[in-house]
């Protein structure tokens, strides 16, 4: 955690790229980009269609969270860009050892009007054999101006001979519930 204190807000850009083959290019200009005093997660990348692409930036009091800052760099390779769309932070822990592989789960739908200290603590993941999972990062923002929807980044340790396969998560169910499902590549 930065010494100069908490993350204020975070903050999504999701955006269509012209060819999915060009997320190489994106991530690599995202990676050149100004950093904050948070890391930023790498390229997240839709797990239903490739070209489909996702940031998430966490920023602290008095950083702008205006245009992101590779933009400009990035408008010959994007076919769209969303609005940027903001959370207030509900939970923001890290490790002192970086993640190495991120998941990021998106919704506008659920209510988020319950008080912070109805929240259960947080469980400890477990993996298929019952033994603990480490995470390297969890946030998790509530829209702000709206009493709906979700982020969800969670950051992992990539370890291949267990990687989960990417439909391993909830497809059906979360297709029909407007949850759209993003994952790092290690394309850079």
């Amino acid at each position: 955690m930065p010494a100069n204190g908490r993350i204020d807000v975070l903050v999504l850009q999701e955006f269509r790229l012209r060819a999915a083959d060009t997320a190489h290019d994106v991530a690599r200009l995202l990676a050149m980009s100004p950093r904050g005093i948070e890391s930023d997660p790498p390229l997240l990348v839709s797990i239903d269609d490739h070209r489909d692409v996702a940031t998430v930036r966490a920023l602290h009091r008095g950083e702008t969270a205006a245009r992101h800052p590779a933009r400009a760099a990035l408008d010959a390779l994007v076919a769209c860009w969303q609005p940027v769309k903001r959370y207030g932070p509900r939970i923001t822990e890290r490790s002192t050892d970086p993640p190495s592989d991120y998941r990021l789960a998106v919704t506008e739908s659920g209510i988020n009007d319950a008080p912070m200290d109805r929240f259960a603590p947080l469980p400890r993941g477990l993996g298929e054999d019952g033994a603990a999972v480490p995470f390297g990062l969890i946030w998790i923002g509530a829209p702000l101006g709206t009493h709906a929807g979700l982020l969800v980044l969670l950051g992992g340790y990539d370890d291949r001979s267990v990687r989960p396969d990417p439909q391993s998560w909830p497809l059906p169910l979360s297709t029909a519930l407007g949850v759209r499902i993003y994952q790092s590549s290690h394309i850079v």
